[in-house]
């Protein structure tokens, strides 16, 4: 059930215009708090490790619905789904606002990411329906290029809503945007619907549980014993053999029989890692032990994201003439000596000079952005065309999970930033290591397959 004509150029452009207003919002929710955990922590009179829970439930959220969330917008309805998506960030977002609970705020926050998992799908679905194969290029290039600079000025415009006076800024920005965004997509959108599948709703609940039940013991919320871990262990099992067993599987292991969409998928975990711990761990540090202004702070990591989303899409253009594996082994490279800079300028040299400081994040922006499209090609050339969904889903989950680790790790180190630093090195090279790896396999097979040819 397609749109029966195809929409006029302006009709086009109010579309792109109101799912841009809705999507922004994901990346720029997902790194502009991490700008104002200290500030919320002293307001509502817990420790970052606490808050720092606000950044975990956003993740599991997301990393939970987002292998779903295809399926639930082509048998919904597209329109219905992104609407849908939009007013569950809404509502939660004033939910946010007027929490004084911590509780209740981590509730609120994990709606949010229900929201923006269902509705980033759908957005994407609504572009690829209404516009020819050009435009589609040019739309998702837009669109490519609106949430990468959310995710850049995040931190900036957190820094910027605090100076008005408290956090509480943070989430009140979403309300006029989604509101606009909801009254625009009720006018401007067409319903269309894709292949109505079942949608494995008991799949994914699993999969929330073991990724709760994973973080809640390394954080040590839930006393690790052997009960626990026997318990966690058979829902891990119980997830593997739905998923095994299901017809429409969240995550089909087969996938995995190949070996580039597993190096591609892992490495995505690893390099989020990464990327996510220097986005957490840098405004704390600099904040307490640097005495840096928000604001500061806030241009500091905007220049590490800019660095990180130009290096991405110059890596994406250098991929064809140098090579997938060759840009990702650059990339860990490169983040184990970002990282190992990161501890002497910050740890052991104690430099306080800002434009230093810059040089160092833009070389780590540089770090994590220059393999990234090269990861997700890599995963999505290695399964059919037909899959290209389900293989999205599954890459999107593993990179959440690498974000997962990430704030889990900076819950618990915090106040021992060194061994983040060292993690996010040692990640990094088994990163190198992995590829290394994959090229000698590789060419032992290529070299099989022409003694083979000869014989």
């Amino acid at each position: 059930m397609e749109p029966k004509e195809p929409l006029s150029f302006s009709r086009r452009n109010l579309l792109l215009l109101t799912v841009m207003m809705g999507t922004i919002l994901v990346p720029i929710n997902s790194t502009m708090i991490s700008i104002g955990l200290t500030s919320m922590a002293q307001d509502l009179h817990v420790s970052i490790a606490s808050i720092a829970w606000l950044v975990t439930i956003y993740l599991l959220i997301m990393a939970s619905i987002q292998p779903l969330s295809g399926k639930l917008n082509d048998t919904w309805g597209r329109k219905r789904t992104f609407i849908a998506g939009a007013s569950l960030f809404l509502v939660a977002s004033v939910g946010c606002i007027a929490s004084d609970q911590l509780l209740w705020l981590i509730v609120f926050r994990a709606i949010q990411a229900m929201g923006g998992a269902v509705m980033y799908p759908a957005a994407t679905a609504l572009i690829r329906v209404n516009t020819s194969d050009r435009g589609m290029t040019h739309a998702f290039g837009i669109l490519s290029l609106v949430t990468g600079l959310g995710a850049a000025v995040g931190p900036l415009l957190g820094a910027a809503l605090i100076g008005l006076g408290s956090w509480r800024w943070l989430f009140g920005v979403n309300v006029p945007v989604m509101l606009a965004c909801i009254a625009l997509a009720f006018v401007a959108v067409p319903e269309s619907h894709g292949k109505r599948t079942r949608i494995d709703w008991g799949g994914s609940g699993l999969l929330l549980g073991v990724l709760l039940g994973g973080v809640l013991m390394l954080t040590g919320e839930v006393q690790v014993s052997v009960y626990a871990v026997i318990g966690w262990t058979l829902l891990v099992g119980w997830f593997a053999l739905r998923q095994k067993k299901t017809e429409y599987p969240l995550i089909p292991f087969v996938f995995f029989r190949k070996v580039r969409f597993t190096v591609g998928n892992v490495s995505i975990l690893l390099s989020n890692f990464v990327m996510y711990a220097t986005i957490l761990t840098l405004p704390i540090f600099l904040r307490q032990r640097q005495d840096m202004s928000l604001q500061e702070i806030g241009l500091l990591l905007l220049v590490f994201s800019i660095s990180m989303s130009v290096c991405s899409w110059l890596g994406s253009a250098a991929a064809t003439r140098v090579g997938k594996p060759a840009l990702i082994g650059l990339g860990f490279g490169m983040n184990i000596v970002s990282s190992m800079f990161y501890w002497l300028i910050l740890r052991v040299w104690m430099v306080q000079d800002a434009w230093i400081f810059s040089a160092l994040l833009i070389f780590g922006g540089a770090s994590a952005g220059v393999g990234i499209v090269s990861m997700q090609t890599m995963s999505l050339e290695s399964v059919p065309r037909e899959d290209a969904g389900s293989a999205s889903g599954i890459y999107s989950t593993f990179r959440y999970v690498g974000s997962i680790l990430s704030s889990v790790a900076v819950a618990l180190f915090y106040h021992q930033v060194d061994v983040i630093f060292f993690a996010m090195a040692s990640l990094s090279a088994i990163g190198a290591l992995l590829i290394v790896v994959t090229q000698v396999i590789e060419q032992v097979g290529v070299r099989s397959s022409v003694v083979d040819d000869k014989a």
